[in-house]
């Protein structure tokens, strides 16, 4: 904790906190790492003197320990010539669209093939018959197409429309759900995401982030809680599966009081 002030006699008591998986007090989804509470006593005191608290991340080091092709987008649905459905599930891992082929092709119905244009960035599906992806499809970022959305073959082929993307989640989005910001995140109409992180490292390595701004966002709750909810999820909203490795994350809160500054002549 350090104390400074200015001129117009306000005193910002400025509280660090540290977070890691290993010092959280509740796990709510396990050795995913990625939804914990953090019991902070006594974080900050109720004061009439307090004008405005901000908040900000000062930096975060995060394992890239999390896999491409996840619990949330490994499913594959196709309704094949004799209308029996496969539901091909892709293991976890980390792919690229040859890895992807490699995988699908010998758990496709028989006579099917999945081919990927490197032209087009776009994948094709090929069979001896008409068939249809199903929507219950989870895949369709990975693959190309649309959430939801049922596709008939044309000719006995569905070219998806979209490029494939085995890239991954570009951002990991630290939300404190028991906070009011002074944020605003279009995707999940939220007022609770800290920040986001680049995901600026290939799996496996270490994603390093440092703010170098010196904004804040303000904290517009009335009382400060004495529990920090943590949550870090991916580009589609999703809470991301560290599968159990550790990461570590600084945050700064600044308490902004209006005080006479004799008061603080011992520090």
């Amino acid at each position: 904790m350090s104390i400074t002030t200015n001129q117009t006699n306000t005193v910002v008591d400025s509280v660090k906190i540290f977070l890691t998986p290993l010092g959280s007090s509740v796990k709510k989804n396990g050795f995913f790492n990625s939804s914990l509470e953090f019991t902070i006593p006594q974080m900050y005191q109720t004061s009439s003197q307090l004008l405005y608290a901000t908040i900000k991340t000062l930096h975060a080091e995060i394992p890239f320990s999390f896999y491409i092709v996840n619990e949330y987008n490994n499913l594959l649905s196709i309704t094949d010539k004799d209308n029996v459905v496969h539901d091909i599930y892709i293991t976890f891992g980390n792919y690229n669209a040859n890895g992807i082929i490699n995988y699908l092709n010998p758990l496709l119905p028989g006579g099917m093939t999945i081919t990927f244009n490197t032209s087009t960035g776009r994948f094709t599906l090929n069979y001896n018959h008409a068939f249809t992806v199903r929507n219950t499809s989870t895949c369709y970022i990975l693959l190309g197409f649309k959430k939801n959305t049922t596709y008939t073959s044309v000719n006995n082929i569905i070219e998806f429309p979209y490029l494939g993307n085995l890239l991954g989640t570009k951002n990991i989005y630290v939300k404190v759900p028991n906070l009011i910001l002074d944020n605003y995140n279009t995707q999940t109409n939220d007022r609770a995401t800290l920040s986001n992180i680049p995901v600026n490292a290939t799996p496996y390595g270490l994603i390093y982030y440092e703010n170098r701004s010196t904004t804040s966002t303000i904290i517009k709750n009335i009382q400060m809680p004495d529990v920090l909810y943590v949550q870090l999820t991916d580009d589609t909203n999703n809470l991301i599966d560290f599968n159990n490795i550790e990461w570590s994350i600084t945050i700064q809160i600044d308490f902004y009081l209006q005080k006479n500054i004799n008061q603080y002549s011992n520090f």
